[in-house]
């Protein structure tokens, strides 16, 4: 088999691409977030178990024992034993840090790359904190993606530098 291994200029470009289709993702994913913030303060928590006993009714009445209704069932309920204002002012503050630092990187502000990497920097140390005192593995899946933009973000960060000095 004859495998050519990829340019240098290749592997940019697709770290290019990617880091695009990541910075889009994570504007996204902060009007997801916001929009999750303002729910948690507005109190939809407390209606989550009568809000999905309404969504999965009907396939319950159809399967009773459908796996993903009856997970979802069960554990809806321990939303409500939890206090949820880490959850609501990380939501809010995480979703606001997201819009505001995609945009400025989707308009190439050169400030925007080292704000990107130390602001996901200190929510990877406050995500490790809060998973090393109460636990919980959607905390590590959210700082593996942040650590893994950082990446993408410094790579982008030079090759940037690298396109706007040369004549």
């Amino acid at each position: 088999m004859n495998r050519q291994t990829p340019k240098k200029g290749d592997v940019v470009r697709y770290a290019h691409v990617i880091f695009l289709a990541t910075i889009i993702g994570k504007l996204l994913l902060g009007v997801i977030q916001l929009a999750i913030g303002a729910l948690i303060w507005l109190g939809f928590a407390v209606k989550m178990p009568a809000f999905v006993g309404w969504v999965f009714h009907d396939e319950l009445l159809e399967d009773p024992t459908d796996l993903l209704a009856s997970w979802v069932m069960t554990n809806v309920g321990k939303i409500l034993s939890v206090d949820l204002s880490f959850y609501q002012a990380y939501f809010a503050a995480h979703g606001l840090l997201h819009v505001a630092v995609a945009a400025a990187l989707l308009f190439g502000s050169a400030w925007a790359y080292p704000a990107t990497s130390l602001t996901l920097g200190a929510f990877v140390v406050v995500q490790l904190i809060e998973w090393y005192t109460v636990g919980g593995s959607a905390v590590l899946i959210l700082t593996a993606i942040d650590v893994f933009v950082i990446g993408l973000t410094w790579i982008e960060w030079r090759t940037s530098a690298k396109r706007h000095s040369q004549p």
